[in-house]
């Protein structure tokens, strides 16, 4: 065991308080804690201060905590976040030989002139250590104090994304299963109604679930878990996409195309590229996918995917007609035996009392076999979109595996 009972972030960042950053590292970090078997039981954000940040950091610390900082790790006036460690862990900060080698190779690897200026990223808190970044220059850095755990990452999300899991293990951790903890990945069904599908008979173990605009990971801990996961995995059905944390559903559907030797197209109009940029996220995506059009005029649709002019003249842009022509174009374009398309209204104008604002039209190809549906999302424009992405894919990967409407 490792010892640490929770977690608790320290988001540092003016532009997190303005509003001007989306801050995405309370997410990731949540997601990768716990794979550790660490829960994240507090967060707070601040400025840019040295001050602010030890202030934080003090008022959160506890014995067997693990105590992140995200953001102000670069070589700029305002990267003060070390600082603010040093003082909470009362030591002084220094010029670590580790990391400034660290540094120094990250330039070099770049065939880039290294700036003086960088070298102050190579002054950590006493006793710390640098973990080397995979993906930028900052390096991570931990610190064990007083029972805790001080981890310090840089603010880009795909940065901290990266060091977090180095930062843990050369801490000593490994992830593993608590074996008394199953996930369930859903899509399509919102949270409120799983809410109601799944506590009535949710005696002996507790549940948590976790939204995302067209998805639900539901979390089921207790003595009686495994059992009640399966029951819930059957009264689910397909709406199951994964039980497995590190599976997302464009995953799911690549593993199951894959199997088929079969390739993917995507069509889309509302979703502007999203779902081909949630596609290619997946490592390996280039095994079964081929590409896409982002067919955001009628004219794009006509002249590239085939679809009939008297078709959105009669039945308009946001419609099974235009979309399951979409679908069918794209599949015939690329040559893929899959494909899924979607055109909607993802608001917040644009809408009508016929087809208001969330309205969106998805079609999904799977050899021989089609799907294709209407849904209202609720939510702002990019959840509505994302919303579609998930529900599209879902529906493809319903048709991949055989399951009925």
């Amino acid at each position: 065991m490792h010892g640490y009972s929770d977690a608790a972030l320290v988001l540092v960042g003016d532009e997190l308080l303005s509003g001007r950053t989306r801050d995405l590292n309370l997410r990731n970090a949540a997601r990768i804690l716990d794979r550790y078997g660490i829960a994240v039981t507090e967060c707070r954000t601040v400025p840019d201060t040295a001050g602010a940040v030890a202030s934080a950091l003090v008022s959160l610390a506890s014995p067997g905590r693990i105590l992140i900082t995200t953001g102000g790790l670069g070589p700029t006036d305002d990267d003060l976040t070390l600082r603010g460690v040093a003082a909470a862990a009362s030591v002084r900060l220094e010029r670590n030989p580790d990391a400034e080698w660290m540094i120094r190779g990250r330039y070099e690897s770049g065939s880039l002139d290294m700036p003086q200026s960088a070298l102050v990223q190579a002054d950590i808190p006493e006793g710390a250590e640098p973990v080397d970044n995979p993906v930028g220059i900052a390096p991570g850095v931990i610190l064990k104090s007083r029972g805790m755990l001080f981890v310090s990452l840089p603010g880009v999300p795909s940065e901290a994304e990266a060091l977090l899991p180095a930062c843990l293990e050369r801490a000593g951790l490994a992830p593993g299963e608590t074996g008394r903890e199953f996930v369930l990945r859903t899509w399509g069904i919102p949270e409120n109604r799983l809410y109601d599908m799944l506590t009535a008979e949710a005696r002996g173990v507790s549940l948590a679930f976790l939204p995302s605009p067209g998805r639900v990971d539901v979390k089921i801990a207790g003595e009686g878990a495994a059992g009640f996961a399966a029951r819930a995995e059957a009264v689910l059905g397909g709406a199951v996409y994964s039980v497995d944390r590190e599976t997302g559903l464009e995953a799911a559907v690549g593993e199951l195309l894959l199997r088929r030797g079969w390739r993917l197209s995507v069509a889309e109009s509302c979703t502007g590229g999203m779902l081909g940029s949630a596609i290619t996220s997946v490592p390996g995506s280039s095994d079964w996918f081929d590409g896409g059009v982002v067919s955001y005029s009628d004219r794009v649709k006509i002249r590239v995917l085939g679809v009939p002019e008297k078709v959105l003249e009669e039945h308009g842009a946001v419609s099974r007609e235009t979309v399951t022509a979409m679908c069918r174009g794209v599949s015939a374009l690329l040559g893929t035996e899959a494909a899924v398309a979607v055109s909607g209204i993802a608001g917040p104008g644009g809408g009508t009392e016929e087809k208001p604002a969330g309205t969106v039209w998805m079609a999904a190809k799977a050899g021989g076999e089609e799907d294709c549906r209407v849904q209202r999302f609720p939510g702002d424009r990019n959840g509505v979109r994302e919303a579609a992405v998930a529900h599209s894919l879902g529906m493809l990967l319903g048709l991949l595996r055989g399951e009925p409407d």
